[in-house]
């Protein structure tokens, strides 16, 4: 083997590939949901309301970073990321992503100022 070859070969595996492998990118997307997690996606209790307190722009934050994390997720799977767990992980980010999208319309439409609760039915007492 000529001298050229080899030191191509050599330098070759020792310098790391260009770019973010799919498995940096899924972690990538972990470390996003963990922060949502910490972050706007935790419910704080408020000792004055006796309940936990949550807004329409708490939610909305962590609707951003989930779907941060699904884009990341989208990009693993697209450079073909696909171990169980991988999978798993992806499937409950999207599930996520849909019940936060809802839960969105859900808490704006309460803090609007002519929302009225629905009224309970009644009951017959026998």
């Amino acid at each position: 083997m000529s001298r050229q070859v080899l030191a191509a070969l050599v330098f070759s595996m020792l310098v790391p590939g260009c770019g973010e492998s799919r498995q940096d990118i899924y972690m990538a997307g972990m470390k996003v949901e963990g922060e949502a997690e910490r972050g706007p996606c935790k419910l704080l209790y408020d000792k004055q309301e006796g309940a936990h307190v949550l807004s329409g722009d708490q939610v909305q934050s962590c609707l951003k970073m989930q779907g941060e994390a699904v884009a990341l997720y989208e990009r693993a799977a697209a450079l073909g990321l696909k171990s169980a767990d991988f999978v798993r992980t992806h499937e409950e980010a999207k599930l996520r992503l849909k019940r936060l999208e809802g839960m969105l319309k859900m808490v704006r439409e309460m803090e609007r100022p002519d929302f009225r609760e629905p009224a309970l039915p009644e009951v017959d007492k026998k």
